[in-house]
């Protein structure tokens, strides 16, 4: 049983971690008027070279990206025992924003597979990033945050960033995610290769060399991944994108598959040569971040009358998945089993229901 102490300090954590999530996920919160105003200049620049071929959509997705590489990055700061400077921090920025464009010009305007592969040669060109000539307004816009990032990020940490350059090819196959053919060891190829290098390429401003803390960065990145496409069921169910919950054969099926990623990423976390506090912070907030992602898909798994149909959820109504985190239903089905939180037993699963329940033998 858990002692008031534990209970109280896990409450105190709570408040931190929901206060940033808040703000994280509010247009209008403190993440997104600190990248406004750190980027402000490129961002506007970026709105000038639109020849009204970019949608206002892009340009959100964008700021969505640069709020999460920076919340990121303090997360694995904190795990690490180490600290982001401003500059570091306005450099993980224009990395968010150059994953969202790469992943804007790979998934939704789909180019040819040549010409991706030529913008990132340009990209970690050794003599300097440019566009081809005569690209379009979207390619110009990449490249205008490509080189934001190469005048504020020091040259190990650029040469780190290109050595993933194997892994971030994989993005560009995300395309056979729409694919009937497609298998669940390829997809999951793709998205966990795709939220792992993500993630490590977000640690480079860290200094940390370990094959260890590489391992479990990757892992953590891939259980993200995870947590993305469990929230993501119905819109990409709707795009006929396939992720690892279209292999599953029911929800309950999809939660454990998360659940077993989250065991993975923790023991891997816990085994770092790092404070206490700071690991005991990351696994609490990844936790809660789980359950709050659990209860989410557990109504989803109600709102589908616990059948994983997906040819039912496609013609629902996107309100059916849109869930309110901080809604009072929400806060009270998850805030028990977030202020439960034990480091040493960190790896227990929590309880969600994901069939409907027998009234028969009540």
């Amino acid at each position: 049983m858990m002692n008031l102490s534990n209970l109280t300090r896990n409450f105190l954590q709570f408040m931190k971690l929901a206060w940033k999530m808040y703000h994280a996920n509010n247009t209008f919160g403190s993440y997104h008027r600190y990248v406004k105003r750190v980027a402000g200049d490129t961002i506007r620049q970026s709105l000038m070279l639109n020849d009204e071929s970019i949608p206002e959509r892009i340009y959100k997705k964008i700021q969505w990206y640069m709020v999460e590489a920076v919340f990121i990055g303090e997360m694995l700061a904190r795990m690490a025992d180490n600290s982001i400077s401003k500059r570091d921090k306005e450099s993980l920025i224009y990395l968010g924003a150059i994953m969202a464009l790469f992943d804007v010009i790979v998934d939704d305007i789909r180019l040819k597979r040549d010409i991706v592969n030529e913008i990132l040669e340009h990209t970690f060109s050794t003599t300097g990033s440019k566009p081809p000539a005569g690209d379009s307004a979207i390619v110009r816009v990449y490249f205008l945050y490509v080189d934001k990032l190469i005048a504020t990020i020091d040259k190990e940490q650029w040469r780190e960033i290109s050595g993933h350059l194997n892994i971030i090819r994989l993005q560009m196959k995300s395309d056979e995610q729409l694919m009937n053919s497609i298998t669940e060891e390829s997809v999951n190829s793709i998205t966990l290769g795709k939220g792992g290098v993500a993630t490590l390429i977000c640690s480079v401003f860290l200094q940390q060399k370990s094959e260890s803390f590489r391992e479990a960065v990757f892992e953590l990145g891939g259980f993200i991944q995870m947590m993305n496409d469990c929230q993501d069921l119905h819109k990409d169910t709707v795009a006929g994108i396939k992720t690892f919950v279209h292999f599953s054969k029911d929800f309950s099926e999809i939660f454990n598959k998360l659940d077993e990623k989250r065991m993975k990423t923790f023991h891997l976390i816990q085994s770092l040569d790092y404070s206490y506090k700071g690991r005991k912070e990351t696994l609490f907030d990844l936790n809660a971040m789980f359950i709050v992602i659990s209860y989410k898909l557990q109504r989803y798994a109600e709102n589908s009358n616990y059948s994983l149909d997906f040819k039912f959820i496609a013609d629902m109504n996107k309100e059916d998945f849109r869930i309110n985190p901080f809604s009072p239903a929400a806060v009270s089905a998850c805030l028990g089993k977030i202020l439960r939180f034990n480091f040493e037993n960190c790896e227990l699963t929590p309880d969600f229901k994901f069939e409907q329940a027998d009234r028969s033998k009540r």
